[in-house]
């Protein structure tokens, strides 16, 4: 919801009739309170961006002892990448140098990452600043962007037998309930959703009845109709929950990638929060709530057909994959350029992230590359690819409703350690 101005940091009111309103009216319902009316602040702060992160993974066993096509300075923030030398060969039978033609090209970003920087430094500077936004009422995104065997699922979703291992989500999910059982003076409720676009199709990862659960709509803001949403009190719930979606990814073994992301994989958390009060003598009470939305996507990699070597039924989810990731960038680029006009309908991918780029959203993008020679190129696209999203402004504000909560639902959130 994005009330008309008239008076910079005026307050608006509007009923739970109007869009995206539904979404929080479901939150409110499952902990049973009752919306009064939804009051959306103008932002006090200037317009910010998005925030932009590279890392590049370690060598793979057969790439030991190549040398490396990129490298990180995280002092300056910048990433230089040196281009394959392609025409050294045919250079060198025309009677030409054989001295390698190098040429480094710079980027920069918000924090840069090589390969020995642990997850949990990753998390740091990408993850946790989103979630506390998120705890305090704002919408939040973190997306992963890159070529196939690139390292985004390690980096996002990695549940890490070792805890130093655990990717973005599950730290994430960690860091939610610490501070949650931190916090003795609100009460929060915590759901779940997951699904994946594969094919252009929307799955529900989380439903019971998966053929049910299938080719769902989106409906305007983004939002998943019908989409499973799963009450969670303790990160064994929530981490449950998201390993139950990872099962029901599509993965595939290409010639880049043992288990290669066939489908973009997005996962939701909703925490809604509100005062703990005290006993009323049996009375309703009327307080505020806030209504934070995480949005974690896995986009799948782009790949080249002729070196991940898919055929038949791959073949199709390669070309649906660069098809909507094609569409994500005309998006980016729209967004970056200011243009009036931005294609979100293009894709279901476009239409489901509307909100996370450029929309009511703190957003954190994190770019992987390889640091293969051969993937110099696809790596060169990934990093001009995350230069025109820092260009991309956000103008984020805080979700928040006055609601009626119960007498009963009282006790029990002043009995509940946190969690309502």
């Amino acid at each position: 919801l994005s009330p008309t101005p008239h008076k910079l940091g005026c307050t608006e009111t509007f009923s739970c009739t109007l869009p995206n309103a539904e979404t929080i009216t479901d939150s409110l319902r499952a902990e049973k309170v009752h919306p009064v009316s939804l009051a959306y602040k103008m932002p006090d702060e200037p317009k910010g961006r998005v925030q932009v992160y590279a890392r590049v993974r370690p060598p793979l066993p057969r790439e030991e002892g190549e040398a490396s096509c990129i490298r990180m300075d995280p002092d300056t923030k910048h990433a230089y990448l040196s281009m394959e030398d392609g025409d050294a060969v045919d250079r060198v039978l025309a009677g030409g140098s054989f001295a390698p033609k190098s040429e480094e090209k710079k980027f920069g970003y918000d924090d840069v990452f090589d390969p020995l920087v642990e997850q949990k430094e990753v998390f740091a500077s990408v993850g946790k600043p989103v979630l506390k936004d998120v705890l305090n009422g704002y919408n939040g995104a973190i997306l992963a962007y890159g070529q196939t065997g690139a390292g985004k699922t390690h980096s996002l979703l990695n549940p890490g037998k070792d805890p130093r291992e655990a990717g973005l989500l599950p730290r994430t999910v960690a860091s939610l309930f610490v501070q949650i059982g931190a916090d003795m003076q609100n009460v929060y409720e915590v759901t779940v959703g997951c699904f994946q676009i594969y094919n252009e199709q929307v799955d529900d990862l989380l439903a019971e009845d998966q053929k049910a659960g299938q080719n769902l709509t989106v409906k305007s803001g983004g939002e998943v109709h019908k989409l499973t949403w799963i009450t969670c009190t303790t990160p064994k719930d929530l981490l449950e929950a998201f390993q139950k979606g990872r099962n029901n990814i599509i993965y595939a073994e290409t010639k880049m990638n043992k288990a290669s992301s066939r489908s973009h994989a997005v996962f939701q958390i909703k925490v809604s929060k509100r005062p703990r009060a005290v006993q009323n003598a049996g009375k309703a009470v009327k307080m505020k709530a806030t209504f934070g939305k995480l949005t974690v996507v896995d986009l799948a990699g782009s790949e080249r057909v002729k070196r991940s070597g898919v055929e038949g039924a791959q073949l199709k989810e390669a070309a649906n994959i660069n098809t909507s990731l094609l569409a994500f960038g005309n998006v980016v680029q729209a967004l970056a350029e200011k243009k009036k006009f931005v294609p979100f309908r293009d894709s279901k991918l476009t239409r489901i992230l509307e909100d996370s780029m450029g929309g009511n959203c703190k957003t954190s993008l994190l770019v992987c590359a390889s640091p293969s020679v051969e993937s110099s190129s696809e790596t060169l696209c990934t990093l001009e690819f995350a230069s025109r999203a820092m260009r991309i402004e956000i103008t984020a504000t805080v979700n928040e409703a006055a609601v009626v909560v119960d007498a009963d639902r009282l006790g029990e959130g002043l009995a509940g350690g946190g969690v309502g």
